[in-house]
């Protein structure tokens, strides 16, 4: 579904995209009750949310001048926020008697409503989107600005080598993500469940939530910053340095429901944002730096593709499959070690490569 996606990036209207996106998910609300209607409506919703997400990463890095761009994380962190404080009230309600799942959806329905008015204000027209593409192509040295060869853009930008890596390193981590956001709650939840703790399963899993969005929005914060000093790429690298973290986190947490048990969680919970929020703004970032003006909403719908598409599904199916055969603590770290394996793969390989390059 997600490998859509990248049809966003040539859809006419920015604004038009966020008006579908409101109408599909309203309708889940108008659907709940119709099984068939409803996964209808979930279906083109998560679609249309995909593209939301990417054109609006879009936006808000292509509003940035060169000096201000590294700003980006500071901005995205609102994002986190506000998922923070949804999936917070979201558990805190679902575990309240008083309240149910109908509620949920009226107000999913309001903030929708919201969020695509505040969309439409911040979104520039397509004239001046076209006028600044043309400014921007002239002053690269293009003499024909009406006409573009849109396959060999496509080619151009997938035989860059940067690009290609940068592509490739957002899909592993949407892949070892992927596995993480499946699992690790269902494992929580057995933990809750073996020890007779259901009745605060909502609260603790809010408190994790928490821990979830603080550490991403520090690392939105800071990411500018880490860019200046290692670069995007060396941010990059380090965070998929620290993948194989969150697995061991995960998986040494345990069969107890003791103080230590709840530490690694919310370790895990922080450290899986914050190397998600690190990736995403170093490779946005880079990705807009090097990439064609006009190509720009195309290659970022393509790496949320990478990231949520091939990464995520490939995740669900591997992990779903490892899971069910050696179980979840033996997933997390079987594929923390075949990670730091593989890290070390890679750089035995490169250094491999620089000590047989000609100097």
């Amino acid at each position: 579904m997600h490998m859509l996606v990248y049809l966003s990036g040539c859809l006419s209207s920015s604004q038009s995209t966020f008006v579908i996106s409101a109408i599909c998910r309203l309708c889940c609300a108008f659907f709940k009750d119709d099984m068939q209607h409803f996964a209808m409506a979930l279906c083109l919703s998560s679609v249309f949310y995909a593209a939301v997400t990417c054109l609006l990463d879009n936006i808000v890095v292509s509003s940035l001048n060169s000096k201000e761009r590294l700003n980006f994380g500071k901005l995205r962190l609102w994002g986190e926020l506000g998922n923070g404080i949804s999936s917070t009230l979201m558990m805190n309600v679902c575990s309240n008697e008083a309240y149910g799942f109908e509620h949920l959806f009226v107000v999913h329905g309001i903030t929708t409503a919201v969020a695509v008015v505040f969309m439409l204000l911040c979104t520039p027209s397509n004239q001046h989107n076209q006028n600044q593409a043309k400014q921007e192509t002239k002053a690269n040295g293009s003499c024909n600005n009406d006409t573009i060869d849109w396959r060999r853009s496509l080619l151009d930008v997938f035989t860059n080598a940067e690009i290609a890596s940068i592509l490739g390193a957002v899909a592993v981590t949407g892949c070892s993500i992927s596995v993480l956001e499946n699992f690790s709650y269902i494992n929580i939840k057995s933990l809750y469940k073996a020890h007779g703790q259901e009745n605060v399963l909502g609260q603790e899993i809010s408190m994790y939530r928490v821990f979830h969005t603080c550490g991403g929005m520090l690392t939105w914060y800071y990411s500018g910053t880490w860019q200046k000093k290692l670069g995007p790429s060396g941010v990059i690298i380090a965070s998929l340095c620290c993948v194989p973290l969150i697995f061991f986190l995960y998986a040494g947490v345990g069969d107890g429901l003791d103080v230590r048990t709840k530490i690694g969680f919310t370790m895990a919970e922080a450290t899986r944002s914050a190397i998600f929020a690190a990736m995403w703004s170093s490779a946005t970032i880079r990705v807009n730096m090097i990439c064609p003006p006009h190509m720009t909403a195309v290659l970022q719908a393509i790496m949320d593709a990478s990231y949520r598409g091939v990464g995520s599904t490939v995740g669900a199916y591997v992990g779903g499959f490892l899971c069910k055969k050696i179980g979840i603590a033996n997933t997390f770290t079987l594929i923390g070690k075949g990670f730091v394996s593989l890290l070390c793969g890679a750089l035995f390989l490169s250094s491999l490569v620089k000590s047989n390059a000609p100097k």
